[in-house]
Parts: structure tokens; sequence; C-alpha cells
């Protein structure tokens, strides 16, 4: 069979038998390079343009009977094989492989480059040659560095020698070997920043790991996801007898089942085609290597074929060479199999060490495709590459705690997910440029119709949730001075009003009170005096949080307490399902949410509507205002929902010791209340107490500046808590909202819409139970102060239109919007006890509509009843 006669045949000859340097090379250093870290190898230009890298100066090579001699000095070569011969052209070895590394390494040593492929070597040795016996019988790669666990390269060293060499040449794959480390992930997790850290400087070039299997299959979603391209697990041979003898390490280590759990689990993760598995060709007769090839297909995984070569100092290395005829018979197999199924195999390109299975077509004369000629482009790969950037993004997000987590739904779902917002945002955009160039309706100004688009822009966006909350009022901020709604002094001047000082003050004596620890240990006292039973319990973990709202923000308070919920779940070995489990995590949600209303220090809502209404009437209410209308509706809800958790939660033969002892032994790890947990007591009884007694917004705020200042003062908090526990986005938010709402008063705007969405029939407790439903609706969908900014602009106009005194109105909309129980959106508390399994989204709205309805029907007798005795309100 004379190799030269086709292309591919001359390939697989080459890279099977080597060649034999009978005259050697001149300038040997300039030609020769290593392949691996392991054999020395001569890189070939065939005529057709086929690449070859061609091993010479092994003993196997010195029998090949393929000679290759030097014509010049320039790499011009050529080939004899009997009486036929072949011109060729050598190509020299990369000019990088002599470059040092920041530690000093000869870059040639851990890396190799053909062509257009880079290959790596990240490890340092091989941990199956520190234990005698458990090597791969064919591998050379033994070093003085082979522990247990091998050393891992400074990571920057390898960018540095993908830098090298991408300033030589265009690199289209780099190729990582992962060789073996003890550990269910098999050492892979090692390799997850390494390849997140090439990948920043790849772009669209693709990166392949070929590794051990791993024990543990999640390291394959978190390597995808850090930017892995190509998943190589070599099932080595198919014959399972045969590759316990040749891989003993590898046998020991989890066997072929080990690999083909990886190589399934690989292809439910990365894209048709980029699943990828070596045979060795040449330790099992061929009908053993072609079920192997036809399993691996099977399993929708793309077989690679290596011809066995015994190298020098291995077990093997007496081991015969495989024919040319068994390996052509072998690719030609390979080719047919691969094209049968419809299989694209572009993505191996550059990666076969003999021939790719797109170049297994020369083998019978096939010519490429148009397609596999496009996908082979400078062009197609480039475009491949975006693509697989963009089935990554939507794929893959690390969900912080739980890790790599990859959506496996289908990828036109995911596409839809993520482009619909921002074709909702372009729709949105349009009709407000549409409704711009529009003529004011009748009995409005054009500046009126301006702030009245703003305000139905920023209330679509505020509900839809398209943009952060706090983004949005900024958009509300710039346009009305672009618009010539309002002179940009007067707009941004708002962010002055006190209200967003009051709020950003409580807040932060809130992160002081959790910093210090006297929220937690006021917490676990309390629970641990009066949680002696399960009912007892419940109801503890239902009114504390209650209590506590009062005098801190309730999503603080929910994050406050959700750590001693899960730890009072684990104690007692509650499953997700469990009905006592799911009531322990509604009541610290129920209270935190409920007793948030009583104060104006619960939530962002309060403080909003005071300075709605200050600036929108002049007129506002004190903090004992709010409490007094305030507090018997949601002591009224409270109630209900202590009867509704009692009603709904089975407790016999419940044992809550655990949970107790779980209680004591975390108050014994905070100790008892320190100097700085009662000074930050006494500080904030103080500053409730003066606010108790101010009479305005203004008095609200400089009180709580002036407890910050003494809180900074003693020393009882530090900024950077402070930072990580202020909502700064909701000072964004108050700004615009504010001046929104202030737009629409001043042009009227506010009034007109009024007028057109209510009848002026409706009036009196008609108009305020409007007002109440209307509230409870947006509450349920955005966030309480989002719910306030949208209904409170509208609502005071109309009040004052109505005879109804502004203030009830602004009452009306800032309680109301604090009772959102029916779906996890509506409140951070609610949001945070549905993310932890053991809540039913069912059980939710069921229970949630119930004390919705309870606060709307509460609402409503206090106005009737309660409100009129308070000679400050209605």
């Amino acid at each position: 069979m004379n190799p030269f006669e086709n292309p591919g045949r001359c390939k697989l000859a080459l890279v099977n038998h080597g060649v034999t340097l009978p005259d050697g090379l001149s300038d040997a250093s300039r030609w020769v390079a290593q392949a691996n870290a392991t054999e020395s190898v001569v890189d070939i230009r065939l005529p057709s343009g086929h690449f070859a890298t061609v091993p010479v100066a092994q003993p196997y090579t010195e029998q090949s009977p393929i000679r290759l001699t030097q014509e010049d000095g320039e790499g011009s070569a050529r080939l004899t094989w009997q009486d036929e011969s072949l011109e060729v052209q050598l190509l020299p070895a990369p000019r990088f492989y002599r470059n040092r590394t920041r530690s000093g390494a000869r870059m040639g040593s851990f890396s190799s480059l053909h062509e257009n492929l880079l290959m790596l070597n990240p490890l340092m040795g091989c941990g199956f040659f520190a234990e005698r016996g458990k090597a791969c019988q064919y591998c050379q790669y033994d070093s003085m560095l082979n522990e247990s666990e091998p050393p891992l390269r400074d990571p920057l060293e390898l960018v540095e020698v993908v830098r090298a060499a991408l300033s030589e040449r265009e690199v289209d794959t780099v190729y990582l070997y992962n060789s073996f480390a003890p550990g269910d992930d098999a050492g892979l997790g090692r390799l997850v920043p390494v390849i997140a850290l090439l990948r920043r400087h790849l772009g669209h070039r693709q990166i392949a790991l070929e590794t051990v299997a791993p024990k543990d299959t999640a390291v394959i979603d978190a390597l995808y996801a850090a930017g892995l391209d190509v998943f190589v697990c070599n099932l080595e041979l198919h014959d399972a007898d045969r590759f316990a003898e040749v891989c003993p390490g590898k046998a020991s280590s989890g066997g072929q089942k080990a690999i083909w759990k990886a190589l399934d689990h690989a292809r439910e993760v990365f894209r048709t085609g980029a699943v990828v598995s070596n045979l060795i060709v040449g330790l099992e007769d061929i009908d053993s290597s072609k079920k192997g090839i036809d399993a691996l297909i099977a399993h929708g995984v793309v077989p690679l074929l290596q011809p066995f070569r015994p190298l020098p100092g291995t077990p093997l290395e007496k081991h015969e060479l495989p024919s040319l005829e068994e390996m052509e018979e072998l690719f030609l197999h390979l080719y047919a199999a691969l094209k049968q199924k419809e299989f694209p195999t572009h993505r191996l390109r550059h990666m076969g060490r003999v021939m790719t299975p797109m170049e297994s077509r020369v083998l019978d004369g096939g010519e490429p495709a148009l397609a596999e000629r496009w996908v082979s482009s400078s062009m197609g790969r480039r475009l491949d590459g975006w693509v697989d950037g963009l089935r990554r993004h939507l794929r893959a997000s690390n969900d912080g705690e739980n890790g790599t987590q990859l959506d496996r739904r289908p990828m036109h779902v995911l596409l839809a997910g993520e482009a619909l917002p921002f074709a909702a945002l372009v729709v949105i955009s349009l009709l407000a440029i549409s409704a711009g160039t529009m003529d004011a309706p009748q009995g409005l100004s054009q500046n009126g119709w301006s702030s009245l688009i703003v305000f139905m822009l920023c209330l679509v966006l505020w509900v839809t949730q398209l943009l952060p909350l706090a983004v949005t009022s900024l958009l509300g901020l710039a346009l009305l001075p672009l618009l010539g709604v309002l002179p940009a002094t007067d707009v941004f001047a708002l962010f002055g009003n006190p209200a967003v000082f009051f709020i950003l003050g409580a807040f932060m004596l809130a992160a002081g009170a959790m910093q210090s620890g006297l929220s937690e240990r006021m917490a676990l006292l309390t629970i641990d005096r009066f949680g002696t039973s399960p009912t007892r319990l419940l109801l503890t973990m239902l009114l504390l949080p209650a209590v506590m709202a009062c005098f801190m923000p309730e999503h603080a308070v929910a994050a406050l307490f959700l750590p001693i919920a899960w730890e009072i779940v684990r104690s007692l070995g509650l499953k997700a399902g469990s009905r006592y489990a799911q009531s322990i995590f509604f009541a610290l949600s129920w209270g935190a949410i409920t007793g948030g209303v009583i104060t104006l220090l619960g939530g962002a809502r309060g403080p909003l509507a005071m300075a709605l209404s200050e600036e929108l009437t002049g007129r506002s209410f004190s903090f004992a205002d709010w409490t007094l209308a305030a507090a018997p509706i949601a002591l009224s809800v409270l109630a209900v929902s202590a009867i509704v958790l009692i009603r709904v939660t089975p407790m016999g033969g419940l044992d809550i010791s655990s949970a107790r002892e779980r209680i004591s032994l975390r108050r014994l790890e905070l100790g008892d209340f320190d100097l700085k947990a009662k000074a930050m007591a006494l500080l904030l009884l103080v500053t409730m107490l003066a606010w108790i007694l101010a009479g305005h917004a203004s008095s609200l705020a400089g009180i709580a500046l002036i407890s910050v200042v003494v809180m900074f003062a003693l020393r009882l908090v530090s900024w950077r808590a402070v930072e990580e526990h202020v909502n700064w986005g909701v000072v964004l938010m108050y700004g615009g909202a504010i001046a929104i709402g202030k737009a629409l008063t001043v042009t009227g705007a506010g009034l007109w819409l009024a007028h057109l969405l209510f009848p002026e029939s409706i009036a009196g407790l008609a108009l305020l139970a409007m007002l109440a439903l209307i509230t409870l609706l947006f509450t349920e969908g955005v966030s309480n102060a989002a719910a306030v900014a949208i209904v409170l602009p509208v609502a005071v106009p109309l009040a004052v239109a109505s005879n109804i005194d502004p203030v009830t109105a602004a009452l009306t909309v800032g309680i109301v919007s604090g009772f959102a129980f029916m779906l996890p959106m509506g409140t951070p508390p609610n949001a945070m006890i549905f993310g932890t399994g053991y809540v039913r989204a069912s059980h939710m709205l069921r229970y949630g509509a119930v004390l919705s309805l309870t606060a709307f029907v509460v609402f409503m007798i206090t106005v009737s009843v309660w409100w009129p005795l308070l000679g400050r309100i209605g």
C-alpha cells in the first residue's frame, strides 16, 4: 500500500509510524520540538495542505519505512518510501518555546503549539505515578514531581504562554491536560478558576480539557460555566478487561463506569459534538475498537482515534504498532458512522493527533461540503465562539452557596427569556416617544402631558421591573428637566427631602443594632424564654419579628430571623413538605410584614408617603400619627395570623427540645449583652422617644441623623458594616418618586388623571376603599414603596378634589401598601421564605389572601370608627 497515493493515508502513515532521519536535520532545534511534553516531533505540511505532527528520534520511528531528508535550510524536505517520494515543507518550531515565564520556567517545557492547536500542561506530574503499578502502561509522563496530588502551575504562567503563542500565530483551540489527583472531582475543581482566567484572554477561541473521569460530575457544570467549550474524557479501550490491564489506576478510580457517567453528564451540558473520547488503536482487536466507536456515538460522544505508540521506558515499549491497514479501516468506519448520524465534528478541527473526523473523508477521496468549509473558516469559528458564549451566558449562573447552577430548559426558551425584556424596553420606549410627539389632550397643558408620559413610563417600568426600581426613578429624574416639566434645580433639590434622610438614618441605626449583636441577642433570649412548646415557639416566631419590625426595616428583621428559623427546622429534622416547618417560616415573614406597618421604621413606604404628602400639599403627619393610625389594623392582622397558624399547623408529637438546645448553644456562643449592645439599646430607646415626641418630618430626620452621629462617636458600628446593610437604592427611588409626584401636582396632570379614572360620584369612604383596593393590588406585584409612588400622586389630588383630607389619603395608601402577603415578589420577607423550598406557593397565596382580606376589612372599620377620633387625621 503506497502511503503517498492519498493525503489521508500519507498523514496516517506519518503520524502512526513516524519517520527516520538518515541524514539528521541541520539546525535541529529549529525544527524539532516536543508534543505532550514527552515525544520529539516535527511539524510537516503536505502538498495537499494537510498538517501532520510526526514523531522522530524514538526507537519505533527508527523502524519506519518512511525517510525524511532535508533539501535546504528553509524547510524544503522530501519523504521517501521505497521508490516513491513526496516533497513536503518542514515547519519551524514556535519561537516562544525558548521564552521564560515569570518563574523562570521555559515555556516549551509545558506547552506545545501545532498549527492552530496550543496544548498546555497545567499540572506538574500525574498522581498515578505516585503509587507503583497505577500509571497507564503506555504513558511516559513521569517526572521528579509526581505526587499523589500534583502541584498546579501558576495560572498566570499559563496566560503568559497563551499570550506569547497568540503573538506568534493565530490559535484556534487551547487544549489542557488534567492528570489524576485524588478526590471525587479528580482535581478538576482546581482548574475551574484557571479556565475562567484563560477564557478572559481567549475571546472566541475554544478551550478543551482532557481529563480523568471525576466521580462527582457536578464539577463538569462548573467547568462549563467557567468557560470550557470541549470536554474530553478518554474511554481508552472498549474491552473492559483489557482496559483494567492497561489502565490500572483509572480502573481502580471508578473505571469505565465513571467514564461513561462523566461523558453522559457532559452531553447534557455541552453542545452537540463538543464531548469527545479517545480510543487507542492497537491495544485491542479491531472489532472491539469498532464496537467502542459505535458505543460512543450512540451516547452522543465524538470518538477520536489515537494509534498506540511504544514509548521507551514504558511497560508496553516492546508492543507492536498498529498496521496502516488497520488504522485506515477504523478511520473509514469512524467517518461513515459519524456521517450516518450527521454528527457535527467541526469542533475538533485541530484536535486529532492522527487525523480529525473531518479529515477522514480524504481516505475515500471525499471533498468537504460547503457547510464544513464555513464552520472551519475564520468567520465561522468566530461566530461559533460567539454562540458558545451566548449559550453559556444563558445556561450558567453562580448561585453563591449553592455553587454553579445550569438552566437546562430548551435554548429557545432561554433565549426568549433573555430577549423579551430588551424587546419590551424597546417597545415601551417607542410608545413613550410616540406619545411625546402627540398634542396634549383637552384640559391638560403640554407640560402636564409630558409629566403624565414620564409617570406612565415609570409606572410600567416599576410594575414590570424591567429596570431596577432605583434606576427607573433616575430615568424619571432625568426626563423631567429634559422635557421642560420642571427646572433641573427643582428636580434634584427633592433629594434633600427630610423623609429621605429620615429613612437613611433609620437604616443606619438598624445596621448598628445588627452589627452590635443587640438584635440577635434579643431575638435568641426571647425565643429561649418563651418558646417552651411547639405552639409557643411558633407564636414567638410570629410576635418577636413583629415587635422588632417596629424598630428596624422588615427586610432586616426577616434576614435576622431566617438563620434562626433554619436552625429550628434542621434541629427538628423537618424536611420540605413539613407543615410545622412551613408555618415557622410563615410566622417570621408575617410577623415582620405586619410589625413593619406599626411604625415608620418598618419600611420605606411610610417615609415616602410622608414626603409625597409634604411635597404635594404642604401638609404631612408625624411619627405618632402614623403609629396611632396603623396600630389597630396591624394588631388585628397579627391576631388573625396567629389564629391561622394554629389552625393550619399540626403539632401533635413534636419534640422541640433539640431546637431549644440549638438556641441555647447559640446564646452561649454570643455571650451576654456587652457594653456595645447595651449602649445601642439605650440609643435606640432615646431615639424612639424623641421620634414619638417630634411633630414634623424635618424633626424626625434631624433626630435620626443626630442618633447616627452619636452611634459613630461611641464607636458602636463601623462604616463598612453600615455600607453593607443600608439600601442605598431607596434614596435614589425616593428622589425620583417625589419628583414625579411633584410634577403631576404642579402641572395639574395628577388631578386630570384622577378625574379620568375615577367617577365623580365616588367620594368619602367609597373613595378610600377604592384607593385601598388599588394599593393592595399594586403592592402584591411591586415593592411597597413602588406601590406608594404609583398610587399616591393620583390619590392626593383626587382626595383634595373630593374634600377628603390629603393626609388621610396618604395614610391610606402608605399603611395598606404594607400588607403584601400573597406572592413571593410582593415583599422581601415573602421572597426569603419562598426561597427556602419549605413554603408552597399555593399555601402562600391561600393564607395570604385571608390576611390581605382581613387587612382590608379591618382598615375599613378603623377608618370609619377609629380615625375620626384622632383629631389630627381626617
